[in-house]
């Protein structure tokens, strides 16, 4: 998100072809413009971010439950129910856990720049 909103402060309020800033960045109808080496960086890390969040759900142990009585019978019927022992996690969901932080930072610091200029090399322009 910082560096979203960083954008705001930096970058010009009109395209400049000129310079390849012609990527519109929408926050609430205030535009700023981006060229396609910015655009498609937070392009991917928005997907790393998507990534990132359906893994952890995916790794987290659950014990599937039946609703509490109380529950509406359509959201009962229609959902996943599920306790997950959020509060007290065990020391080796810890380690995954923050083992996979550091590899995410890692590929993202490390491997980020090499596949945005990949992709923009490519002209491969990614949709926000």
């Amino acid at each position: 998100m910082f560096l979203y909103f960083s954008y705001f402060n930096s970058h010009p309020a009109a395209p400049n072809s000129g310079l390849g800033i012609v990527n519109a960045l929408n926050n609430h109808g205030s535009y700023v413009y981006l060229s396609d080496t910015e655009w498609v960086g937070l392009s991917l890390l928005r997907m790393v971010f998507l990534a990132c969040l359906a893994s952890t759900y995916a790794i987290l142990p659950k014990d599937p439950t039946l609703a509490p009585p109380d529950t509406p019978r359509w959201i009962a019927r229609s959902f996943y129910v599920a306790k997950t022992d959020r509060v007290s996690p065990p020391p080796r969901l810890k380690t995954i856990f923050f083992c996979s932080i550091v590899f995410y930072l890692t590929v993202i610091y490390l491997a980020g720049p090499l596949i945005v200029h990949l992709f923009v090399s490519h002209r491969i322009i990614l949709e926000m």
